[in-house]
Order: C-alpha cells, then structure tokens, then sequence
C-alpha cells in the first residue's frame, strides 16, 4: 500500500458526525473530542489518501470546514471555492506513522473509555532526524505502551512531506490511543510515559473519544449519547449507498 495516512485535529469548534465522501478517499475514521463526555470539543481525522493536495481538498469539501466560511450566498461559487480551500489549508496536517503490532492493537473500550493523548515535540532542539530525546527515549516509551496493555494503538506524527520517504519528514510528536477508566487515570497514563517524564513534549493534550469509522462495517454506542441508536447508522449508509459489506472494502478485509 503506498498511500499516506494523514492526521487531522480540529480544537476550534464542537464538531459534527458526518458521512465522509469523496473519490480519491481510500479509508478513514473520524473520532469526536470530549474532556467530560458532556462536550463535544472537536475531531480528530485519519485519513488514507495519495497526496497532500487531496487531501486539502477533501477537507475543503468537509461541512465543518464550510461552516467556518465567512462568504455568502451573494457570493460567486469560485469565491466560496477559494476560502473553503483556504480554510482547509489552516488545518494542521500530520503523517501518522502508527506501530503494527499486536500487542499494541487492543479493543475500544476494553476495560475503560477510549482515550487519545496527542503530545507535540519542543522544536527549538529539533535536529535532521527530530528532537534528540525522542531517539534517546525510543525504547522505553515502546516498552512503557506495551506493557501498560490498554493502547488501542500509537505511533509518531511526522511532518506532512509530499512522499513519506522525504528525509524533511522528521517526527514531531506522538499519538497514543488508548482505553481509561477515568480522565484522572487518563492523564496519569499520559504523563508516567517515558517521553513525557524527560520533558519532550510542548504540549501534551488529554481527550475522550467516540469513534466512526465510514465504512459503516464498525459502529459502537455512543458513550456521550448512549440513547442514540448508533447503530441504525450502517442501515441508513447502506440504503445511501455507502460500503457497508466486507467484498464492498476490500482495502481494510486483509
């Protein structure tokens, strides 16, 4: 597979569920914020797409990006075409290098709630190949995850270069998703990490969330709403015309 799978984090505004759909998408998945499970405080997006540039006009097509345009209907379509790619381009974009292995693969919500903790690097002593302590701490930050046995998965964010061999895309920070009890073992979790304890990371950001894949094929219960029939959402995506069936996404069946 030589696509790149891009990490996309929106701290603006609550955001919305919503049905995502576009040629050039291979895969992707969207996960609402929460601190509280009371507030929806934004997304995080993983997508599959062959370049950068489509990437942007994907999110370009996005209804939360649009809703931030300040044009109006007066407006003529290039214009609207124009901020909407704007907009898109503002949005900081990462390459997520995630860790394939089993022992870093467990189930949503297995023995908590699903959690993400995002820690992005100091850059004043970043090198050719990234900040010195993430070489130095490599290891122990590995053997920290794995033995906790509770990380969904993880992996590190990398600078988003046209191709993921470009030697520019150096690591700049960490994903980790990973299942909680509560936000204060949550957070507890995220600052025992080795990467955390040596002062790595800038900023270090703790949040709940609820996953949606838009295949359809992977639908859980809303913990924020857990009166909402989540699941009528694959009939309704299959009735759209959305994949829902294993021989209709075949790129994820392996």
């Amino acid at each position: 597979h030589t696509h790149t799978v891009y990490l996309l984090f929106n701290f603006v505004a609550p955001a919305q569920i919503l049905f995502l759909t576009s040629s050039i998408l291979k895969n992707a998945y969207t996960h609402s914020l929460s601190s509280d499970l009371h507030r929806v405080i934004g997304h995080a997006m993983c997508i599959d797409c062959p370049s950068i540039d489509e990437v942007r006009t994907f999110l370009s097509k996005d209804p939360i990006t649009r809703l931030f345009a300040s044009t109006s209907d007066d407006d003529n379509d290039e214009e609207k075409e124009a901020e909407y790619l704007e907009i898109a381009n503002s949005i900081p974009l990462y390459r997520w290098r995630h860790i394939r292995d089993h022992t870093l693969r467990m189930d949503d919500g297995r023995d908590g709630n699903p959690t993400l903790v995002f820690g992005l690097d100091h850059s004043e002593e970043a090198g050719d190949e990234g900040h010195p302590l993430r070489s130095e701490k490599k290891e122990a930050h590995l053997e920290y995850l794995i033995r906790s046995e509770r990380v969904i998965a993880a992996g590190a964010l990398h600078l988003p270069t046209a191709t993921k061999e470009d030697p520019s895309s150096i690591p700049v920070g960490d994903l980790v998703l990973f299942n909680s009890p509560s936000r204060d073992d949550a957070v507890d979790f995220a600052e025992n990490d080795p990467f955390a304890q040596v002062g790595l990371y800038k900023t270090l950001r703790v949040h709940r969330y609820n996953s949606l894949d838009v295949t359809g094929k992977f639908v859980s219960e809303d913990v924020m709403y857990p009166d909402r029939h989540a699941y009528g959402m694959k009939r309704k995506m299959e009735r759209m015309g959305y994949p829902v069936r294993d021989d209709e996404t075949k790129w994820i069946n392996w």
